[in-house]
């Protein structure tokens, strides 16, 4: 058995007992799963919003449904269970394409998946959601164009329509998987017109020219024709989208994701600089266009280490650490390989019985036992509650919700209208009164939660780790007010101190 098999299985055996891997400690994965189970119970598409109150009957596109399907699939076979198995095999291919990457420009294969394992490391903590399908994208497309470029096979290219037709339905960040051919075409033809390389425009730059426009034309294979395109334009403008949710913040070297991504262009860097065959214009062009991308934002910085691994194994092949490596003995690393996995497996399997980790985070960060309250009580009516909490309140509250994480439904105004409202600034009066909400479900340390309660106009009723619930202050004579918890207003004001 092959060193790389042996760590790829590895791979897969450490994430799929996990059920971090599952998605459930992920606000998204609740409305993603929901909506594959829908389509499969159904058997077609939604066209409008069905779970929430404020935008009940708004026009909706779901062009990842195909992704969504296919978690909700391995959610009936195996619950949390097949979700994380989900997800620890769409990483485990994506490693898996991005060695055959590495494997266009290095014939040591240790070298190879080590590249491939590095690059893709953050991708292993990833939860099942469809956005693990663009990583795989990703990584098939630079294998497809690496292999066309070092090897000269036009057939790789016949490829790429097919593979962007599948991917305009799994996830919309096909969007950057165009990007990525069209900048290879244009980076392929500065380097032809720069060093004068007429060969150069005419067997490599014009085939990737000719597989790119058709790949473009591929994406229109969807339920939404053209309107696709615009759903990606409309995420992509989205302020709410860049200011606020975090894995769409600029990366920072302060963050896990940002050191990560910083060693991997630091990589990328010091190959080039120690190779002894000189870098070429389009991976010098490449690598500054991939570094520049991945700093601007978390998820972007994700996607530019996958796209990076072809310019780490072109640049390692010809330093002088490569030959070192090349000359190991490769029995040795297949039986430390071995051990690793036989050891990996063991424990990984071992801890995703025992570990309590992920229940504890849903119970702290998740409304579980304010659902619970609700359901025994039977509150129901117009929930106003806060965007992270309401997938999981539309899963397994069965109401409405107000607002969700689905930001391309709302748009920024319902958003950042509830975030102010939540920081008591002014107007927030006015907007409780505009949605005249039976029940809220909102952050315990939000100001808008003590000014609702210093009016009158609601009363506490239960108050959970992280979540309040307050009722109209006329309504449930039934259920009794409660006071705040002192222990946790101190400890709220002590922070604020620090």
């Amino acid at each position: 058995m092959s060193i790389p098999l042996l760590l790829l299985l590895g791979v897969f055996l450490f994430r799929a007992p996990s059920t971090v891997a599952s998605g459930v400690i992920d606000t998204d994965y609740y409305w993603h799963l929901g909506y594959g189970e829908w389509i499969l119970d159904h058997g077609r598409l939604p066209t409008q919003d069905f779970w929430s109150w404020t935008f009940d009957g708004h026009s909706y596109r779901l062009t990842q449904w195909l992704g969504e399907v296919l978690m909700a699939v391995a959610h009936r076979l195996g619950g949390e269970t097949g979700t994380a198995t989900l997800s620890a095999l769409l990483v485990t291919l994506t490693i898996t394409a991005s060695y055959k990457a590495a494997r266009c420009y290095l014939t040591h294969r240790v070298s190879a998946i080590a590249i491939a394992v590095v690059c893709n490391a953050l991708l292993i903590q990833l939860a099942c959601r469809p956005h693990q399908f663009t990583h795989l994208g990703l990584a098939v497309l630079t294998w497809l164009i690496a292999d066309f470029l070092t090897r000269g096979r036009r057939r790789s290219l016949y490829a790429i329509p097919p593979l962007m037709a599948l991917w305009v339905n799994l996830h919309g960040g096909y969007a950057v998987g165009l990007a990525y051919l069209a900048m290879m075409v244009g980076l392929l033809a500065i380097d032809g017109y720069v060093t004068h390389r007429r060969e150069l425009l005419r067997d490599q730059a014009l085939p990737l020219a000719l597989a790119a426009a058709a790949g473009f034309a591929a994406t229109l294979i969807n339920p939404y024709g053209w309107e696709a395109w615009l759903y990606a334009i409309q995420i992509a403008g989205l302020k709410s989208s860049a200011g606020i949710v975090d894995e769409w913040a600029a990366t920072s070297i302060k963050a896990e994701v940002g050191l990560q991504y910083f060693m991997v262009t630091s990589a990328v860097a010091a190959a080039m600089m120690t190779a002894r065959q000189r870098p070429t214009v389009a991976q010098i062009l490449g690598a500054v266009v991939l570094g520049a991308l991945g700093w601007s934002a978390v998820r972007l910085s994700l996607m530019a280490s996958v796209m990076m691994v072809p310019l780490l194994a072109a640049a390692f092949a010809s330093t002088p650490l490569a030959t070192l490596v090349g000359q190991s003995p490769e029995r040795v690393s297949r039986a430390l390989a071995l051990a690793l996995l036989v050891t990996v497996g063991a424990l990984s399997i071992g801890m995703g019985r025992i570990d309590k980790t992920t229940e504890r985070y849903v119970a702290e960060h998740f409304p579980v036992a304010e659902v619970a309250f609700m359901k025994a009580h039977g509150i129901e009516g117009r929930l106003l509650n806060s965007p992270e909490i309401g997938g999981y309140l539309i899963r397994h509250l069965g109401q409405k919700v107000a607002i969700d994480t689905r930001l391309d439904l709302y748009g920024d105004r319902p958003l950042f209208e509830f975030l102010f409202a939540m920081r008591g600034e002014l107007g927030w009066p006015e907007y409780i009164a505009r949605l005249s909400p039976d029940v809220i479900l909102i952050n315990n340390p939000a100001a808008l939660r003590q000014l609702l309660m210093a009016t009158g106009q609601y009363r506490l009723v239960f108050e959970g780790p992280s979540y309040s619930l307050l009722l109209r202050a006329a309504a449930r004579p039934d259920l009794p007010s409660i006071a705040p918890d002192s222990r946790r207003v101190d400890v709220i004001f002590s922070q604020l101190k620090l």
